[in-house]
């Protein structure tokens, strides 16, 4: 009897201390703004809504729901997970065309000394690596065409389903490769992307690029996708500034359609509390029918930090586009405003809002 009830409480002890290393953590940022955007239709009217589009998820950050764990394994190595789903604030809908569950991120990985192995939907190594030459840092997602460019893909915002991603850190080099799985029936390229990717940062330095190859379905057939991305970043006291360059290729039957994005900007902290940021992005399209055309965009913000998770911020941006600036290919990110058909070429966005994170 007493040895049962000393095996009882051993056990108990054991429980006790793997649920300790086990935790689960429920997290996601909640955007709440108004936006004003003019030349929004054909006749040039302007818009104003709590988005920027029906299926997009907030102003300053994309609105998210999220839940993430981690065990640890013991040696070093830890279990973890992460789903997490994004809605749009005003109608209480979830985000994208097709509204899925957790659309954002739904992955499961290990942890170890010999890297990070991640399996599900997940950002793409494009996207991963652009923040960290953006100068908004993932900030205005849906008018800061990079999250689009990430992916050549305007409805996964840089993210790829049925993604088999490595991670690896030496020091202050991170080395990262991925390949999506395409599940296309009697091809394992069809549908499929893999990319590979180097990020070095160290003494308020950021640099890096990444290499990304796809095969995705334009119009009737798969056809060759592939891009280029470097990047770079520098970091003193309460200034930052950053550039980037990403050129993309698309085979469109006999032809090539060409984007290239390229950026640069900055930002700067008077005060803990309030931050200043600019930036100008091009995009250009250009295709071997001699269809170019471009967009240049113009934008600068203010925020106000009220708390550690909560701040206000005030946006404005200008956009600027050619006549010939369209939707090349299925994949293209961006397209023409609508009121480009009545030859209302340029766009001026208004932003203000509130953003709290938990």
């Amino acid at each position: 009897m007493k040895k049962t009830l000393l095996a009882v409480a051993v056990l108990g002890l054991f429980t006790g201390a793997v649920q300790a290393q086990s935790s689960v953590t429920i997290y996601g940022s909640v955007d709440g703004g108004i936006r004003n955007l003019t030349n929004a239709d054909a006749a040039g009217n302007s818009v104003l809504g709590m988005s920027n589009g029906i299926t997009a998820s907030g102003i300053s950050q994309s609105n998210r729901l999220g839940f993430k764990g981690v065990e640890d394994l013991g040696g070093g190595m830890n279990a973890h997970f992460v789903l997490e789903s994004g809605f749009v604030l005003g109608r209480g809908a979830f985000t994208g065309t097709t509204p899925t569950l957790f659309s954002r991120q739904s992955f499961v990985g290990l942890t170890g000394a010999w890297g990070t192995l991640d399996l599900g939907r997940q950002y793409s190594i494009a996207l991963k690596q652009l923040g960290s030459y953006d100068p908004f840092g993932y900030k205005f997602p849906t008018i800061v065409p990079l999250a689009f460019a990430a992916s050549a893909d305007p409805l996964s915002g840089g993210r790829f389903n049925n993604d088999i991603q490595y991670t690896k850190s030496f020091g202050p080099l991170t080395a990262r490769a991925e390949y999506a799985l395409g599940e296309v029936a009697g091809s394992t390229s069809n549908g499929s992307s893999q990319a590979a990717g180097l990020h070095y940062e160290n003494a308020g330095i950021s640099v890096g690029g990444a290499f990304t190859r796809r095969k995705p379905l334009v119009g009737a057939t798969y056809q060759n996708n592939n891009q280029w991305l470097v990047g770079g970043a520098y970091t003193t006291g309460p200034f930052r500034a950053a550039l980037g360059y990403i050129d993309e290729r698309q085979d469109v039957g006999s032809a090539t359609a060409k984007i290239k994005n390229f950026w640069l900007g900055g930002s700067y902290n008077f005060t803990p509390s309030m931050k200043l940021t600019g930036g100008y992005y091009r995009t250009k399209n250009t295709t071997t029918a001699g269809n170019d055309g471009k967009r240049d965009l113009f934008i600068v913000a203010g925020s106000y930090a009220l708390s550690k998770r909560t701040d206000i911020y005030l946006e404005v941006d200008r956009a600027k586009f050619t006549s010939a600036f369209s939707n090349q290919y299925t994949a293209s990110p961006i397209g023409l405003p609508a009121g480009a058909a009545a030859g209302n070429l340029r766009q001026t966005g208004v932003s203000v809002g509130i953003n709290h994170t938990f």
